[in-house]
């Protein structure tokens, strides 16, 4: 049943460490803001003022069936997921006729479209932003092929899973072996002939095989609803810190990408630059790892998403986005006792 009161209850489920800036970046707002994670140290609970502690290792329908009496025990008004979000989206219902409003930033069929990279590419519109050449592969034969049908003079192959996070399996590939980078510790080249060893020891997802954009390359941080953008942040990636830019062909992108999927939440999007022109690499259906840089241009990405969905936000008097800024992360620890 739900439990109206005059600050609506939200929680954010477990999910990544960035969360918990979102979370810190609720103090003073409207809301009640509570956090869950299976790990009672985890920084999203650090950083809410309201805490419970998820039992580890629920998984699918029992996750669902947790999460469900969970709100009804507590009264949770909003929830925002962050495991078990796909299959939660196909749940929307249930959770509203107890009175919570499931925030997910799509349908269940749409996420899952976006996370497989290669479903993505192929159905990407390439005229909101053209996308890198590009196949797939599963063995090594294939991995061969596929390197002789994209090899081109002047143009590196990189190779990743078709799902990954964080650059997980990510590799740009060398002709040959090269001992100054590896010395140098670059950890994302491998030279062809070392994955080709790589890649015959073992059973493969499917791997994308693409040209490698040698250009200046991007984060797009968003949010939106239901399908509409609120506010897209663009971040050039440097060696020391990230530009905030003013971009409006990237916001424009950001705003037809909102719509094409008719996303609600915050969602990132991914380009390189080739001969000056940006391209697609991939839309993640969830914060980005730095979403603080972005946070830090203004932007309080999860106050605007609570908003909209209680219907308090103020279309006409968004706040700016600050662009011209450097930004850079600073490191902190934490400490407890045992």
């Amino acid at each position: 049943m739900s439990h109206p009161r005059f600050h609506p209850r939200v929680l954010f489920t477990k999910n990544f460490s960035v969360t918990s800036a979102q979370i810190r970046a609720l103090e003073d707002s409207p809301y009640e803001v509570w956090a869950s994670h299976s790990d009672p140290h985890h920084g999203m609970l650090a950083a809410a003022p309201h805490t419970l502690t998820e039992p580890r290792g629920l998984l699918g329908d029992d996750y669902v069936a947790w999460l469900l009496g969970t709100c009804a025990e507590r009264g949770f008004d909003l929830v925002l997921p962050g495991k078990e979000r796909e299959r939660l989206a196909s749940h929307r219902d249930t959770f509203a006729a107890q009175g919570t409003r499931l925030i997910v930033p799509a349908d269940e069929a749409t996420q899952r479209h976006l996370e497989r990279k290669d479903e993505f590419l192929r159905g990407w519109n390439t005229d909101i932003l053209p996308i890198p050449r590009w196949t797939t592969f599963q063995n090594v034969a294939e991995f061969d092929a596929a390197c002789a049908h994209l090899r081109e003079e002047g143009v590196r192959l990189c190779m990743k899973p078709a799902r990954g996070i964080y650059a997980s399996g990510f590799r740009v590939l060398l002709e040959r072996p090269d001992l100054t980078s590896f010395l140098r510790g670059e950890l994302y080249q491998l030279s062809v002939q070392s994955a080709r060893e790589l890649l015959a020891a073992g059973e493969l997802p499917v791997m994308l095989l693409m040209h490698t954009l040698e250009g200046a390359e991007r984060s797009i941080d968003c949010v939106a609803w239901e399908g509409r953008l609120i506010r897209a942040v663009v971040r050039r990636k440097g060696a020391h810190g990230q530009v905030i830019e003013d971009r409006p062909d990237l916001v424009e992108a950001a705003a037809r990408i909102a719509q094409h999927y008719a996303l609600s939440g915050i969602f990132n999007f991914q380009t390189k630059d080739q001969a000056g022109t940006a391209h697609m690499l991939e839309i993640n259906a969830r914060a980005s790892g730095g979403l603080r840089y972005s946070m830090a241009a203004g932007v309080n990405f999860a106050r605007l998403l609570l908003d909209a969905a209680t219907g308090r936000l103020d279309w006409d008097a968004l706040p700016p986005v600050e662009t011209g800024l450097t930004v850079a992360e600073e490191k902190g620890v934490r400490a407890w006792r045992a």
